[in-house]
């Protein structure tokens, strides 16, 4: 069979090749490479299975979702949220409705890098299990010796000023963020920058950050690290707490909580067991899948179909989306600034009533807004499966 590696193409986070990192480790080889944020687009040269790990999360522009039908896959280490990426708002996990969610139940139970998910897939009632990140499965370097810096990794210039402050060790200021058109480096160049900026923490007596996969890895790697959390960020940091130093970034900068960057506490080595179920489950999926043939059914939908019937609407979809948002964003503007003029013109008190009543009025707008273009999206959609109804025992 065919293998898959799942990465983002256009990435601006080299934390997103960190991950494909570490699954790569156990492909035997990559004869395709699987673009995160349109997996419902991968089509092989031919119509076969293509076995895919796929980790991460799932994902940015979520009309995307479910993968496509010729992706063969082991579904762990996977973190799913309410929030839609346009509006950012809660409760819109759309793509975790209909077909997603149909896929999901037939592929369960589903791995799950944080309680968050499994909370959110259990209210929706797939089965699911804890298998932690996949980042944890990463191993030290050899010939890497501990040096006295510390690497302060996207953090603000408070919280750098203040490790400078309390160690006389030498602070390196790294990012994870990439240029815009990082993506027409070669997978082998963005490789090799990961395995360079891996080496950088191993060396390191500390690293300082907010980037979860930044501290996941230096924890796999046998690096002191201070995760500086906040409370937002726990659906998909707080799991890890218990066996990472944590604290808030307020706290780190007023001094309110202190560290000597040498001996920095060590939390619980319960990770090392998730580290170890993941390992074996790699292996065992990638053991199953190397010496197997598995080719499309003939019922199922060709690839001139599916590229005809699925990604063209799907495209058509995201565009609308897109669309919507830009022009419901315009005429938000637009009203802000009529309200200005207005304040000009009346008195504050008239102005305090007036205020209140457009909160209430633009809440109302924008439930009813929402559900106009849900609405016009679903008709859509249904337009779509009339199509593909044409085809026998085709499924999205």
């Amino acid at each position: 069979m065919k293998f898959g590696l799942l990465y983002e193409y256009d990435t601006r986070n080299i934390g997103d090749d960190v991950q494909s990192y570490a699954t790569r480790r156990f492909l035997p080889r990559v004869d395709y490479l699987v673009d995160r944020n349109h997996i419902d687009e991968f089509m092989p040269e031919k119509e076969e299975k293509v076995a895919t790990i796929m980790n991460g999360w799932f994902l940015q522009y979520t009309l995307n979702w479910p993968p496509s039908p010729y992706i063969k896959p082991l579904l762990v280490s996977m973190h799913f949220t309410y929030k839609d990426w346009f509006w950012d708002t809660t409760d819109r996990a759309y793509h975790l409705q209909g077909y997603g969610l149909e896929y999901l139940k037939q592929k369960e139970p589903i791995g799950c890098r944080d309680s968050h998910t499994m909370k959110l897939l259990n209210e929706k009632g797939v089965k699911t299990e804890y298998t932690g990140c996949m980042t944890l499965t990463l191993e030290p370097f050899e010939g890497i010796e501990k040096q006295d810096y510390i690497c302060a990794v996207d953090v603000s210039e408070e919280v750098v000023n203040r490790i400078r402050e309390t160690t006389d060790m030498e602070v390196k200021v790294v990012t994870h963020i990439v240029p815009e058109d990082y993506y027409k480096l070669s997978w082998e160049e963005r490789m090799k920058n990961v395995e360079e900026l891996l080496k950088l923490y191993q060396g390191a007596r500390a690293v300082i950050s907010y980037r979860l996969h930044c501290a996941l890895p230096c924890l796999a790697l046998g690096t002191p690290t201070i995760l500086l959390n906040e409370e937002y960020r726990n659906d998909r940091f707080g799991d890890y707490t218990k066996y990472i130093e944590s604290c808030d970034e307020r706290d780190f900068v007023s001094g309110k909580v202190k560290y000597d960057y040498r001996n920095i506490p060590v939390h619980s080595d319960e990770w090392k067991e998730l580290r170890e179920n993941l390992i074996k489950r790699c292996q065992k999926f990638v053991e199953e899948n190397e010496d197997k043939s598995e080719d499309v059914a003939e019922s199922m939908i060709k690839i001139k179909d599916y590229s005809k019937y699925v990604i063209s609407k799907s495209n058509w979809l995201k565009e609308a989306t897109l669309e919507s948002y830009q022009r419901f964003q315009s005429e938000k503007e637009s009203g802000a600034v009529n309200k200005r003029l207005l304040e000009k013109q009346i008195d504050e008190k008239a102005v305090l009533i007036e205020e209140k009543e457009k909160m209430i009025q633009e809440k109302d707008y924008e439930i009813e807004y929402y559900k106009k273009e849900f609405n016009h999206c679903v008709s859509k959609l249904d337009e779509s499966q009339k199509e593909l109804a044409q085809i026998k025992n085709s499924r999205w």
